[in-house]
């Protein structure tokens, strides 16, 4: 019981940061790293391990939210006027976010199958 509070908290947790890191200027956050590196891509990853580790009866719904979520990151760009819109950027968050919701089912299932 514990335990998937602790999953369901820290999912919303990083739900909230990559909205959050979505929102602020990339100057203002990592002046001195490039836009496209790992420190965007594996918040992404992270989130989708996470949500399908705290709703894993509900893995189709969370795959379209947390996939809508990637795409919505970059598209944000178009209301912005800070940010810069890059497809290959869109790509990368997608793919992380579709790795770590593979991953999580994955975990899933060798857990269901261990106990």
């Amino acid at each position: 019981m514990e335990l998937t509070l602790l999953v369901h908290a820290l999912a919303w947790t990083v739900l909230g940061l990559v909205v959050l890191t979505t929102v602020v200027p990339v100057r203002a956050k990592y002046p001195f790293m490039a836009v496209a590196n790992i420190d965007s891509v594996v918040p992404f990853a992270l989130m989708g391990f996470l949500f399908v580790m705290a709703y894993p009866e509900d893995r189709r719904i969370i795959a379209l939210v947390c996939i809508s979520v990637a795409a919505a990151s970059e598209m944000m760009a178009l209301v912005l006027p800070e940010k810069c819109l890059r497809i290959e950027r869109a790509i990368l968050k997608v793919l992380a976010t579709v790795s770590g919701l593979l991953l999580g089912a994955l975990f899933m299932e060798c857990l269901l199958q261990a106990f």
